[in-house]
Formats: structure tokens, C-alpha cells, sequence
């Protein structure tokens, strides 16, 4: 991909996530009106709960489809045909009893009647987004990132009318419930349709198993990487409650969508790194490019969150929720890694390093959790943020020695 390519695609996911951000942001702001702390908790222990178990969703489906498609001995295309009709296959296979499965722990865990109603809408919010994300992978592989922008700009906009027209017409909570799963399968059809006319959709039954392989390995980081933010909540939750969890995931919720550029970077960068992973020069331009566009955009972020997260929260945010705004500048820290991790992570999954990947994501993981049982215990929600801005910065030094050693090796 030229410059001028990766400019104009980049200017599409800008677009879009502008988009995205101001929705998503409305939407926290929205949720703090509508429900009280202890309401609103329990929706967010809900959705965290689900999302601890976001791997067999997922499956490491971004990185596994890009592999197999790059092996393919006649075309990266043709090899992306292949790669849809496979992990189409093997996700139907993992999504039912997945879906069972967390439904049962979550009865055998939660007592309270509500969190098992979000659990359960969550679910199916999530087996539905699971086959629109391999969907995704594919259109950002083809380099269609303008209808990816407008796909990903779309989903939120649902998001937003469907909170704002359940609570001023229809009801409450389990109204909202009911929403977001028909707003999932909407997406999912949209997905669908929009994405089927730049595939043959082709099946490959030999090669299921090995691609079954890496997209396990692949997951396993994937899994962990994400599951921070959810282990934090749900420690909250069973040692300080469920309106502390309110409180850290009003600033965490809106600092997460600064993730959404980390995001929207690897999501451009990524599909250009496998595919010219066999080309040192085109690699070193491309990890050049990349650098670049990462301290454009980190610097001034990180610096507008902790000067002026605390006065934008007080600005849309009731007393009620002073807790919330007091912690809002810590989150400039966990942005600043977020880019921070960017390169090593991108270099190390296009050389397909599942052992190092792995391993230190695993130790950052152990580490956050130890880390939020001492800190949360003792300096309470704040203790959560600490925690976490220590872990992550650790695990970006482990990533560095990593990256090094997978470099000087090939």
C-alpha cells in the first residue's frame, strides 16, 4: 500500500471514528442519566462477565484468516475466499454451546435476577457479532475501508437511537436488553449483505484443523489483551460493589474509545504486514509509516485526556458521579501505552510468534490481577487504575526484549 492509499484509507477510518467516538461518548452520558450507580453497574458486571469470555467468540479470527489467505499458492484473494468459508464453519461450531456454556456459570455465579437477564442478552449480542467481525476481517483484507468506515460508523449510530427511542418511549433496562440484541442481528444482516459480493465463498475441509490451530493461538492473546478492563470490573464489583464499578467505568468506558485509533491502526496496518512479511525492505517502510503516525496522534491525545478529561466529565456529569471525574486524568496513562504497544504487537503477530506473545501477555494478565487485589484493597477505585498502568507498562518492556529477539532471529 502507497502513501496516498494508506492516507485515504486511514482518512476513512478518521471519518468513521469521529463518528464513533461522539456516539459512544453520548451513549455513556446517556446510560449515567437514564440509570442509577447500582443500575448501571450491574449492566456494565453483566457485560463484563460475557466478555471475560469474548475467546470463543473471537477465536483469533482477525490474524488466523490473514495467515491462512497469505499461504495460499495461487492468490492472497482466493486464499481470503477460502479463509471466510472455513472460520464461518468453525465459528457456528463453537457458538451454541458457548453460548450454554456461559449462560450456566453465569446462573451458578450471580444471584441477582437482572445481572442474569444482561448475561443472557449479552450473549446473544455477542454470538451475532461474533460472525459480523469475520465479515469485517474480510472487507479490511480486500482494502475496503471505506465501507468499513461507514459499516463501523453505522453500528454506533444503532447503538445511540436505540438507548435514546427504548428509554423516552418504550421503558426501562430490559427493554434496552431486547434492543440490543434485534440491533446485533441488524448489524449482522447488514454485515452480511454488504460483505458477500467481493467473495466466492470457498471451503477448504483439509485445512480446518490447522486453521482451528491458529486461530486458538491466535486468540489466546487476543483473549487476554481484552480481558483486562473486564478483570478489573468484576474484581470491583466483589470487593467494593457495584456502584464503584459505575464510578471507574464511566472515565474507563470514555478513555476506551481513545483505543478506538490503536485500533483502527492495527486494523490498517496489519493486513499490510502479512502481506509483505517475506519483503524486508517493504516491512522496515511500512513499520517506518507506522511509528510516525503513532506519535502524531499520541502525544496530543494523551496530554487532552489528563489536562481536560475532569472538566468535560464535570461539564456532562451530575454530582452524583464526582467519584468518576476525580479518577478521569489517571486514564492518560493507559492511553499513552496503548500506542506504546502498538509496533511491537504488530511486529510480533505477523512473524507469528505465539509462544513469546503469549507468554507475556499471560504475565501481564497474573500480574494485573495481583496488582488489583493489593491496590484495589487499599487505595480503592484508583487502586484499579494504578494497577492496571503498571501491568501494561511492564508487559510493553517484555513486548520490546521480544520483538529484539524475533528481529535479530529472521
Amino acid at each position: 500500500m502507497n502513501f496516498k492509499n494508506l492516507f485515504k484509507s486511514f482518512s476513512y477510518l478518521s471519518i468513521s471514528n469521529v463518528v464513533v467516538i461522539i456516539c459512544s461518548a453520548y451513549t455513556t452520558v446517556l446510560l449515567a442519566q437514564y440509570l442509577e450507580p447500582r443500575v448501571l453497574g450491574i449492566l456494565l458486571t453483566g457485560e463484563a462477565f460475557v466478555e471475560m469470555f469474548s475467546f470463543f467468540f473471537t477465536m483469533g479470527f482477525k490474524n488466523s484468516i490473514l495467515e491462512y489467505a497469505n499461504r495460499d499458492k495461487e492468490s492472497f484473494v482466493n486464499g481470503l475466499n477460502t479463509a471466510l468459508g472455513n472460520a464461518l464453519l468453525i465459528r457456528l461450531f463453537i457458538a451454541v454451546p458457548t453460548c450454554v456454556l456461559i449462560f450456566i456459570l453465569a446462573k451458578f455465579s450471580h444471584s441477582e435476577p437482572l445481572i442474569i437477564k444482561v448475561v443472557l442478552a449479552y450473549i446473544l449480542v455477542e454470538f451475532f457479532k461474533s460472525f459480523t467481525n469475520i465479515f469485517g476481517v474480510i472487507r479490511k483484507a480486500l482494502d475496503q475501508f471505506k465501507l468499513v468506515a461507514s459499516l463501523t460508523a453505522f453500528n454506533k449510530v444503532v447503538q445511540l437511537l436505540t438507548i435514546i427511542v427504548v428509554f423516552k418511549y418504550l421503558g426501562g433496562i430490559e427493554i434496552l436488553l431486547v434492543a440490543y440484541v434485534l440491533a446485533a442481528l441488524i448489524k449482522f444482516l447488514v454485515s452480511f449483505f454488504t460483505t458477500i459480493k467481493f467473495c466466492k465463498l470457498k471451503f477448504d475441509f483439509e485445512g480446518i484443523p490447522a486453521m482451528i490451530k491458529q486461530s486458538f493461538l491466535f486468540g489466546v492473546f487476543d483473549y487476554m489483551e481484552e480481558a483486562q478492563s473486564k478483570i478489573d470490573r468484576l474484581m470491583i464489583n466483589y470487593i467494593l460493589g457495584p456502584s464503584a464499578v459505575a464510578f471507574y467505568s464511566i472515565p474507563s468506558k470514555l478513555n476506551r474509545l481513545i483505543k478506538i485509533l490503536p485500533k483502527s491502526i492495527k486494523q490498517l496496518f496489519l493486513p499490510q504486514l502479512f502481506k509483505f512479511s517475506r519483503s524486508r525492505d517493504e516491512f522496515k517502510s511500512i513499520i517506518k509509516k507506522l511509528i510516525l503516525l503513532i506519535l502524531i496522534l499520541a502525544i496530543p491525545i494523551s496530554l487532552g485526556i489528563y489536562f481536560l478529561s475532569k472538566p468535560v466529565l464535570a461539564y456532562f456529569f451530575s454530582a452524583k458521579y464526582s467519584q468518576a471525574i476525580e479518577l478521569a486524568p489517571l486514564f492518560a496513562f493507559i492511553a499513552v501505552i496503548w500506542f506504546l504497544n502498538i509496533v511491537p504487537s504488530l511486529i510480533l503477530a505477523s512473524r507469528t510468534d505465539h509462544k513469546g506473545r503469549n507468554i507475556i501477555q499471560f504475565i501481564s494478565i497474573i500480574l494485573n490481577i495481583l496488582l488489583n487485589l493489593f491496590f484495589i484493597n487499599k487505595f480503592g477505585i484508583a487502586g484499579a487504575i494504578w494497577a492496571t498502568i503498571l501491568a501494561n507498562f511492564i508487559k510493553f518492556i517484555m513486548l520490546q526484549f521480544r520483538c529484539v529477539q524475533v528481529l535479530k532471529r529472521d
